[in-house]
């Protein structure tokens, strides 16, 4: 049995007028906001939960191996006490930057039981190291939030002249 979601993407005016099934692999409740991907390029959208429901695989409304999986719920950005996740952030009109991609803490230390590529934003190419590495990164340091400003900020469409633009492309790709 799969836990699904009937959802309704209401800010984007191409998907209104439907419900989509999506697996969702938590509870959900009926009206609440979560984040889903959509379309050819997964960009994450949020959507209403219409109702959830459990299937077998011969009873699904939608077949499951074709399904898409609800990411997370809106606002669930603390990963543990004292990590934050970039991803959920809306960067325009209707798209949120991806999950589990850049986490970011106060402290090296804070990360300890996660599997990412720790990165210190002291570091004189943090930024280059972020945007290249493979895995989640967790981003940590005295200038955090600058830090955190600062992604958010290219991924909304700022071009910072310190930043090259093969930097820029990654960032983007990675939280986009």
């Amino acid at each position: 049995m799969e836990l699904f979601a009937a959802l309704r993407f209401t800010e984007d005016e191409n998907l209104t007028g439907r419900v989509y099934w999506y697996i969702t692999p938590f509870p959900l409740k009926e009206g609440e906001r979560v984040l889903a991907p959509v379309g050819p390029h997964d960009k994450l959208q949020c959507a209403r939960v219409e109702r959830t429901d459990s299937f077998s695989e011969a009873e699904a409304p939608y077949p499951p191996v074709l399904c898409k999986h609800v990411l997370a719920k809106l606002g669930d950005r603390e990963i543990k006490k004292g990590v934050f996740d970039l991803g959920g952030v809306r960067y325009d009109d209707r798209h949120f930057t991806r999950l589990r991609r850049i986490l970011i803490a106060r402290e090296e230390g804070d990360g300890v039981g996660l599997s990412v590529k720790k990165i210190d934003t002291g570091s004189e190419n943090w930024l280059q190291d972020a945007a290249q590495a493979r895995e989640c990164v967790l981003l940590f340091g005295k200038e955090i939030k600058e830090a955190a400003a600062l992604i958010l900020e290219i991924v909304r469409g700022d071009d910072p002249d310190e930043v090259p633009p093969s930097v820029l492309a990654a960032l983007r790709e990675k939280l986009c």
